[in-house]
């Protein structure tokens, strides 16, 4: 990216694909800066960010600060250019935004103004839409409201889960990447403070037609069984595999996470109305909901047709709640 000077700032593997998108088009990375090492999993243990070990696989300079206005003197002093960031966890003070030279960028995994916030990819699902896309926007004031440098669609195909449709926007994150931004040497007469790379191409967005999502509850988590069948298969694809959507039977809290729609009359949400090898049916407000894999407590996940192999608490015409 010539000779401008970069600091990136991301946490997850979403954000790690676009640091290596920018070390692959030879970017002037200065400093990396990602949240904090945190235990994890039973035993505690310290799992770095997939920005942490890309950043010190490349012998990048690494930040991990409590707060970032704890290294704004060091980052002023950089001389910055150019602030990239992708999915950092912590919301970023202005303080370290309008230190560079020109603008700070941001990779949101949405077709902004749709699916401001926390949770674009989940909500997309959950929300039952047919596409969705990668916006690259200047970080204003604003939640994700900046204008948009770049943005490109895909498919949400109807087998896509959370996973699957996570990893197809990391990857166009970085086609984008790679599109754009390697176009440095042809574009960069056209940087000045106010507009970035290419003005021509920038677009603002339409406040009126932004739409928010949060982060997602322990209560979004849970089924609601009055709900028609395709809403309850979308919540599943939607938090699959973590947090993943849950419902109750007999006091247990019971993880689903897998399930196909299968268009049959039904009368009482959330009664078991079939119990085989392929699965637990169940009505819903309209239609039943076929589950294919659970998760007991306590237990590992497993596909239905496993757990009816041996002892299992489930019983034909009981009810999930």
């Amino acid at each position: 990216m010539c000779n401008k000077s970069v600091v990136f700032i991301g946490t997850p593997q979403i954000a790690a694909d676009c640091l290596q998108a920018l070390i692959d088009v030879n970017a002037n990375i200065v400093a990396v800066i990602t949240r904090s090492d945190k235990p994890s999993g039973r035993n505690n243990k310290i799992i770095y960010s997939p920005v942490k070990e890309l950043a010190l696989k490349n012998n990048l300079k690494l930040f991990q600060p409590e707060h970032l206005s704890d290294i704004y003197e060091e980052l002023k002093s950089m001389n910055i250019d150019l602030i990239f960031t992708c999915a950092y966890g912590k919301i970023i003070p202005n303080s370290i935004l309008e230190l560079p030279k020109y603008k700070s960028v941001n990779v949101h995994p949405s077709l902004l103004p749709k699916y401001r916030g926390a949770s674009p990819i989940q909500s997309a699902l959950i929300n039952g839409e047919n596409k969705t896309g990668v916006s690259f926007i200047y970080v204003t004031d604003k939640l994700d409201a900046g204008d948009i440098l770049f943005q490109e669609e895909i498919k949400i195909d109807a087998s896509d889960n959370y996973l699957s449709l996570y990893d197809k926007l990391s990857q166009l994150s970085v086609k984008m990447i790679k599109n754009n931004f390697d176009k440095c040497k042809q574009t960069v007469k056209s940087i000045n403070k106010d507009k970035l790379f290419n003005p021509s191409n920038v677009i603002k967005q339409d406040d009126t037609k932004a739409i928010f999502c949060r982060t997602i509850s322990h209560e979004d988590e849970k089924i609601d069984w009055t709900k028609d069948a395709f809403s309850i298969n979308n919540l599943l694809r939607g938090l699959y595999d973590k947090p993943a959507a849950f419902t109750t039977y007999e006091n247990l809290n019971v993880k689903i996470y897998k399930s196909e729609v299968v268009e049959q009359t039904t009368t009482s949400p959330g009664k078991i109305v079939m119990i085989d090898k392929q699965g637990i049916l169940v009505e819903t407000g309209k239609n039943c909901l076929l589950l294919k894999e659970i998760q007991l407590p306590g237990k590992k996940r497993m596909q239905v047709s496993q757990l009816i192999n041996g002892n299992h608490i489930f019983k034909p015409l009981s009810f999930f709640k």
